[in-house]
């Protein structure tokens, strides 16, 4: 079933973001994407609705997770910047892009 590629790529993803390593979040982001689409595109076969309700809803609550990884690494990131201004005597240049 396509959901769950689009579950095994968001582990992948999962992973990555504990991993701190921007180059496999990257590569998980661009494979997780690729498996959205294509679950979009297909159907669920009959008899596997309720299978599938349970998938999706796991899946959401790893999305959730996964976006409060992200979030925290923004905010040790932001931290780290701060701190670096801090050692050197600089001042920001503006407010911090955030998204």
């Amino acid at each position: 079933m396509m959901l769950e590629d689009v579950q095994s790529r968001l582990d992948t993803l999962v992973d990555a973001l504990d991993g701190h390593d921007a180059g496999a979040i990257i590569a998980a982001t661009e494979e997780l994407a690729t498996a959205v689409i294509l679950f979009r595109g297909a159907g669920i076969p009959r008899g596997s609705e309720q299978r599938a309700e349970l998938l999706i809803g796991k899946t959401l609550r790893q999305l959730e997770a996964a976006a409060i990884r992200v979030n925290v690494l923004k905010d040790w990131t932001r931290q780290r910047i701060d701190r670096n201004h801090e050692i050197r005597g600089t001042h920001q240049r503006g407010a911090a892009l955030s998204y």
